[in-house]
């Protein structure tokens, strides 16, 4: 479980070392999500979606409940934890 809160740059940027290191992408999709908030998918080689997740548009932390909800979005992609490694 993600050790404290994570603001939506920290995530995204764990997101992408990940991705990267699998050989995956990591791309946002225009137009979805409400307001500042933005939709992030994780892409294969073919660009199959793999993954998803919702990170909001303000600066500073989001909250446990969205910050653990990303992390557990993309446990089985990135592995147990992937958010705080």
């Amino acid at each position: 479980m993600v050790e404290g809160m994570k603001s939506a740059k920290d995530v995204l940027k764990s997101m992408r070392k990940h991705a990267r290191r699998l050989g995956y992408t990591v791309e946002s999709i225009p137009g979805r999500g409400k307001g500042s908030h933005s939709i992030w998918v994780v892409l294969d080689a073919d660009g199959k979606e793999l993954g998803r997740i919702g990170l909001t548009g303000h600066s500073g932390d989001m909250s446990h409940t969205v910050t653990r909800s990303n992390e557990q979005a993309l446990e089985g992609l990135f592995g147990k934890g992937w958010l705080d490694k």
